[in-house]
């Protein structure tokens, strides 16, 4: 384990609680908004800067708060390691609708600034049992890309094509390990990347 990602994955988790006592004091768990996206911004970290008007993006956010209520609605306190794999299957395609609408072609839901990977800590937080974050150094860690798929600056060309291999292999290690998706995540970020 590399003490700086270690580290940076202990200053991240303090943001990650934060924001997890956020939601659970929400009237409504599954309804987001501008803040629920400053939470995130400032748990990833990075330098992406959101570039709409609130009132535009909670407008848009209308649609991920739906896709949100439809995993609730299929999976309500399931945990990903006691799924079938046909349940997994079922969870990707989910997964993966809810992704499309941070493409640039989804113009009723796109949001400038917001990835899918910002998109996919926002499911992990709401669906902590279930659905990993999206992350270049959980895919690098975890051999699920190689350095063709990286560009020159060494960030995952096309990342969210990995989101379904990257749910599968974490159903795969949680089921194996008993450790949870978090107690995962960590010992994967926190491995220095070759």
């Amino acid at each position: 384990m590399g003490f700086k990602e270690a580290n940076r994955w202990d200053k991240s988790e303090i943001s990650y609680q934060n924001y997890q006592e956020y939601i659970r004091n929400k009237t409504d768990y599954f309804k987001l908004t501008f803040i629920d996206l400053l939470y995130i911004s400032n748990f990833k970290g990075g330098n992406a800067t959101i570039n709409e008007r609130e009132s535009v993006i909670n407008q848009r956010l209308i649609h991920y708060s739906d896709g949100f209520k439809e995993i609730d609605k299929s999976y309500h306190g399931r945990i990903i390691s006691y799924l079938s794999e046909g349940e997994i299957d079922d969870l990707i395609k989910m997964v993966e609708e809810i992704v499309r609408l941070t493409d640039k072609e989804s113009l009723h839901s796109k949001i400038d600034g917001f990835s899918s990977s910002y998109l996919s800590a926002l499911l992990n937080s709401h669906f902590p049992d279930l659905i990993p974050i999206l992350d270049r150094r959980l895919l690098i860690n975890l051999v699920l890309v190689t350095k063709s798929d990286e560009d020159s600056q060494g960030q995952i060309k096309n990342i969210k094509s990995f989101y379904g291999s990257l749910i599968k292999r974490f159903a795969e290690i949680v089921k194996e390990s008993g450790k949870s998706i978090r107690e995962t995540d960590k010992e994967y970020f926190s491995k220095s990347i070759k």
